[in-house]
């Protein structure tokens, strides 16, 4: 793998996690603990697994702990190896999913310019409509409009501290259907919060969603853009352009529900 691909990777995630969390942990060894509370997203990122992965986990568990909140653990899968997964277990962390992470070299991507998939939709900004932007997660990941409200707020904090956002929904006869979040810093842009409401899921919605949102970012001069997909999304994003750069394990505490 390109370690300097990789790095940059780290850095558009550290970007957005950072940017949309209330808290926020350096743990040791390149590893970061990222905190949104009742948004549901409560993330232990590890970059590389060394001797001190138990210690990681543990500091990672007392700083959620305060809050009482549960939480995943995201390892590349390389690391995971016997005597690693023997830890995990140990400490009653059991996997939970997998997932992917991606690049698209932007150079390589052709722009579209049109808002429109058919007469009847049009794409538009919401970062100031975020009550819109929402409503397609929701469906999309079976949330409840409470976590979603706090999700939001998430966000619109971070707005209002210039972390850079584009947030876009994609609106079917005046409704929000679909939407998407796009951080770019340092020309680096990342994907995230792709949603569709289930009943227009696998229409070619998102797909069109992502590649204006792409193109906006391209327009604004990000270089490479970067995603981490799960298992059933990772054909859509192929189509797309992104091609994977590593794969993940995720874990979390077998005595907890697991989260969005």
């Amino acid at each position: 793998m390109n370690a300097a691909l990789i790095n940059s990777y780290r850095q558009a995630e550290d970007y957005f996690f950072r940017g949309i969390s209330s808290k926020c942990l350096d743990l040791d060894y390149g590893a970061n603990a990222y905190m949104t509370g009742g948004a549901g997203l409560n993330l232990i990122y590890i970059a590389r697994v060394t001797n001190g992965i138990d210690k990681i986990l543990i500091k990672g568990k007392q700083f959620y702990d305060q809050d009482n909140l549960s939480f995943d653990v995201i390892i590349p899968q390389e690391w995971c190896d016997s005597q690693v997964v023997s830890i995990l277990n140990s400490m009653d962390y059991e996997q939970q999913e997998k997932s992917v992470s991606m690049i698209m070299n932007l150079d390589r991507f052709t722009i579209d310019r049109t808002s429109s998939f058919d007469s009847e939709t049009v794409i538009k900004a919401n970062d100031d409509k975020l009550s819109d932007w929402i409503v397609p997660l929701a469906g999309a990941f079976k949330s409840t409009f409470e976590t979603c409200s706090i999700y939001a707020n998430r966000h619109e904090i971070a707005l209002k501290n210039n972390v850079n956002l584009s947030h876009y929904s994609l609106y079917k006869q005046g409704t929000p259907i679909a939407s998407i979040t796009v951080s770019l810093n340092n020309g680096i842009a990342r994907v995230d919060d792709v949603g569709t409401l289930p009943e227009f899921q696998g229409k070619g919605y998102a797909t069109h969603l992502v590649h204006y949102a792409l193109s906006k970012a391209k327009t604004l001069g990000a270089k490479y853009s970067f995603l981490e997909s799960s298992g059933h999304g990772i054909g859509v994003y192929e189509k797309l352009g992104f091609e994977p750069l590593f794969k993940n394990n995720i874990y979390s505490k077998g005595n907890e529900l697991h989260g969005n």
